[in-house]
């Protein structure tokens, strides 16, 4: 059994996946987007990950997607049909894609600027641990992990398990135990490599029980000292451009943007350690406005892991995945796995700034420490942290909180508590839920509670013009007032969504969900120096009805609809999009958007957004695309504004090697 771990740099949401079972292609769908982060995206936006060569996991690529209309979902391609199942990950910011049938011996990994993973099945894990278990001599630990191992599917991993767990009864006294589980060794696996040693195996244990046997000279290991090195990644770049019209008037090109990518992957295994290094970069050139962007660094870092030792740990700029960083940050996160049920993890460095990846936020440097507390057996785990953050010598951030995890093959839980005990305040309270109905019938709850935006003392210069850094600030207001105008510039935000997803067949799946959205914010007053307290909600209704081999045996067809009402406008949003597969090389991507939309003033406006895409794929090295469409935009009601045209097209190539 082989697992692909998929890991994003934000919280994502597991809703469904179509097919359910297998397939030559896997589409999951995430969602839905919160309102904290729904304007980070450029829309519609998509993203390619090619996997390694390997030949255990017959992974192609993953692409992952956000549409117009602000919808989640990710494409996984197989180099074959294969079974599959999905859930959500370890934490919030993962999936888990099981591959039942596959039989893997060691861990393949996928590494790019969404972070994406091939991990360790769950076998392997569990046959680590009793490994270790029997190396320290716990032999009652490493009979309860090898006895639990017999009842996954046949493996490498299950095989080994029934040869250890004969060693460990052994070791234990239990003579007749022992011999029970190598004579099952040898009727199972009669012709396999470990025969003769287990066959001998039995044989002493007998002789010993006939007499006293001398005992044998320790034979010196020969200790594996091979070290394999690999280097893989990707360039590619892509040309956008569009021209709009307005009626009675003329045209302009709004977009001409170049955009490079390079990603570079450079691993190093031994038996005693792992490094892997990763680089991802970009670069983008506007030749609409005759500006370029530097050359800026979204992802670099080299991760480490000892496995004798168990220490492991990760340095350079990186996502914080938990322990109470909130997003990237330039620094060195550790980890030592003290024992099975325990982990201690330790942080520290500078956040990213969004607005300028170029640079190192020196002023800002945090540091924290937390536990992982493994359920074992009991299908929950803990992970309580410490964190603290400065800005120029004062106090930015000082929390404590914890994430829940909670594991079932009814469903799973996520929830994260973090609280601020600087400004006593609670930050953020998440609660992620499923429920598996039935083996075709999937409920989702979602609720998340959070400051807005999140509390730091560096929200004190929100809307100043004054001053620009906290030290300024420090020259005319004392830390107290700081504080206090820190934390006047904070809202809230709270969204609550309920999901279904219903497979019928193998071709056809229904989801539907309804979120709710409620931002509470505070603005500048239009007197100077004054702040006002505003609110607005969003409700979204939306449903998608998925179809499997409409035009060939491999495409996917989706049928979406989406109602919205906020404030300011009530929306309807229809559309209709197939995958469509052709020759192992080609894929078209078709797709029609409708809004009709009401402002709050009285003006009506209807937008239509075709697109065609294809995609072309050389020999598992070269991947080429390009992609039409256009835009139109009608008003009406009592609009004054003119219609609106807008023709684009993208271009371009990806190398991976």
């Amino acid at each position: 059994m082989a697992a692909i771990e998929i890991g994003f740099s934000e919280p994502v949401i597991y809703l469904s996946n179509f097919p359910l079972e297998s397939g030559g292609s896997l589409q999951v769908f995430l969602g839905p987007r919160t309102a904290v982060d729904a304007e980070v995206d450029n829309l519609p936006f998509a993203q390619v990950m090619s996997a390694p060569l390997s030949n255990e996991i017959p992974l192609s690529q993953v692409t992952f997607r956000i549409n117009d209309a602000r919808e989640l979902s990710i494409v996984v391609d197989f180099k074959r049909v294969v079974k599959f199942s999905v859930s959500a990950g370890r934490s919030i910011y993962s999936l888990l894609i099981v591959l039942p049938e596959l039989k893997v011996t060691q861990a393949v990994r996928l590494i790019n600027t969404q972070v994406l993973e091939v991990t360790d099945s769950k076998a392997f894990k569990l046959l680590s641990l009793g490994r270790q278990a029997l190396k320290q001599r716990k032999n009652t630990s490493a009979i309860r992990i090898f006895t639990k191992m017999l009842g996954l599917p046949e493996s490498l991993e299950r095989q080994e398990a029934v040869e250890l767990l004969g060693v460990a009864r052994e070791r234990n006294q239990q003579k007749a135990h022992a011999k029970a589980m190598y004579r099952e060794y040898l009727k199972t696996y009669p012709n396999s490599e470990g025969a003769i040693r287990v066959k001998q195996r039995l044989q002493d244990l007998l002789r010993a029980q006939l007499k006293p046997r001398a005992r044998l000279k320790a034979v010196k290991k020969t200790k594996n000292t091979k070290t394999t090195s690999r280097l893989y990644g990707s360039i590619a770049q892509y040309y956008y451009r569009g021209v709009n019209r307005v009626d009675d008037g003329g045209s302009s090109v709004d977009q001409s943007l170049l955009l490079n990518q390079l990603s570079v992957n450079w691993r190093i295994r031994s038996a005693e350690y792992e490094i892997r290094n990763f680089v991802y970069a970009s670069q983008s050139y506007d030749f609409s406005s005759d500006t370029g962007k530097a050359i800026t660094l979204e992802t670099a870092y080299s991760q480490f892991k000892n496995n004798h030792w168990e220490l492991s740990g990760r340095a350079g700029r990186q996502t914080g995945s938990g322990g109470g960083v909130l997003g990237k940050f330039d620094g060195l996160r550790a980890r030592y796995d003290a024992s099975r049920k325990v982990a201690i993890n330790a942080v520290a460095g500078y956040p990213v700034d969004i607005s300028d990846k170029r640079g190192i936020q020196s002023q800002k440097p945090f540091w924290g420490f937390g536990f992982e507390l493994d359920g074992e057996g009991r299908e929950v785990d803990v992970l309580p942290y410490y964190i603290r953050q400065e800005v120029d010598g004062i106090i930015d951030r000082e929390a404590i909180g914890s994430e829940f995890r909670f594991f079932h093959k009814l469903g799973n839980f996520y929830g994260l508590v973090d609280f601020d005990i600087h400004y006593s305040d609670l930050n953020i309270y998440l609660f992620r839920g499923q429920y598996n109905w039935r083996k075709k019938t999937i409920f989702n709850l979602n609720f998340d509670y959070r400051n807005s935006p999140l509390l730091f003392t560096s929200n004190a210069l929100i809307g100043r013009s004054d001053v620009s850094t906290i030290d300024n600030l420090l020259g005319i207001r004392s830390e107290n007032r700081i504080n206090a105008l820190a934390e006047n510039r904070v809202g809230n935000a709270k969204t609550l969504s309920l999901g279904v997803s219903h497979t019928f067949s193998a071709r056809y799946q229904l989801n539907a969900d309804m979120t709710y959205a409620q931002q509470h914010f505070i603005v500048d007053d239009v007197r100077p120096g004054f702040l006002v307290s505003e609110s607005d909600q969003q409700i979204y209704i939306s449903s998608q009805f998925i179809a499997n081999q409409w035009l060939n045996d491999r495409d996917t067809s989706v049928l979406g609809m989406r109602l919205s009402q906020t404030n300011s406008y009530n929306e309807l949003s229809l559309s209709i999009s197939n995958r469509l597969p052709l020759m192992n090389k080609w894929k078209f991507d078709t797709r029609l958007r409708v809004d009709f939309r009401d402002n709050e003033s009285g003006e009506k406006l209807t937008k239509y957004r075709p697109s065609v895409k294809w995609d072309f794929r050389k020999k598992q090295m070269m991947y080429y695309e390009a992609e039409l469409g256009m835009e139109l935009w009608q008003y009406g009601g009592n609009s004054s504004n003119p219609n609106f045209q807008r023709f684009f097209v993208n271009l371009g190539y990806r190398w991976s090697f």
